[in-house]
């Protein structure tokens, strides 16, 4: 899937508009995630900044992916999407699938991965929904606090439950309720889209 921060996409130009080249790769133009997400996870008003240019691009991005694959007869979709909840995705999915840690493993795991200070790594994750609420919306919970192995066992038991468990007449109507919810994503972006440009 094309990510919307990519150089030459229109969420990419307005980011570097907004924020300023200082959070840019000199070389690639890339994004520096860390370094901008060590910015606006302490401040909400850059964060809501951040959000307005992104989530109207991802909307878009989402709608116009979900439809290639209906139109290609995908049995499932699935969307990965650490806002799932922040920003409303959630209420257009049949399924919803939570895959969950405690926080000092949550910590760790992003220091680890981003090379973040531990201050860093705490101010994102309060930024966000607490995970106790996400685990009440899910419709199913994967722990996720032991080794990627133990991980990878789960959600391939998953993936061969839930084959068994949705049968074609299931699909259709999911098929139907995603057209309803694309329609969603479509008004809501095109909103979000023209009051930006207002």
């Amino acid at each position: 899937m094309v990510t919307v921060v990519e150089p030459g996409h229109p969420a990419y130009v307005k980011l570097r508009r907004e924020f300023g080249s200082e959070f840019f790769d000199p070389t690639t133009g890339a994004l520096d995630r860390t370094k901008l997400g060590s910015v606006v996870f302490k401040d909400a008003e850059k964060r809501h900044k951040l959000n307005s240019v992104l989530h109207p691009a991802i909307r878009w991005e989402m709608f116009l992916q979900i439809l290639k694959y209906i139109l290609f007869g995908s049995r499932t979709i699935v969307l990965d999407t650490p806002l799932l909840f922040e920003s409303g995705y959630h209420k257009i999915l049949g399924t919803v699938i939570v895959v969950w840690c405690d926080d000092e493993t949550q910590i760790n795991r992003l220091m680890l991965r981003d090379g973040s200070s531990r201050e860093d790594a705490a101010a994102r994750i309060a930024a966000q929904m607490p995970i106790s609420k996400k685990m009440e919306l899910a419709t199913i919970l994967i722990d996720n606090n032991g080794s990627k192995e133990e991980l990878e066992r789960k959600v391939e038991a998953l993936v061969k439950e839930l084959n068994s468990r949705w049968t074609p007449i299931l699909i259709r109507g999911a098929v139907y309720s995603i057209l309803a919810g694309l329609s969603w994503l479509l008004i809501k972006g095109t909103l979000a889209l023209l009051h930006t440009v207002a």
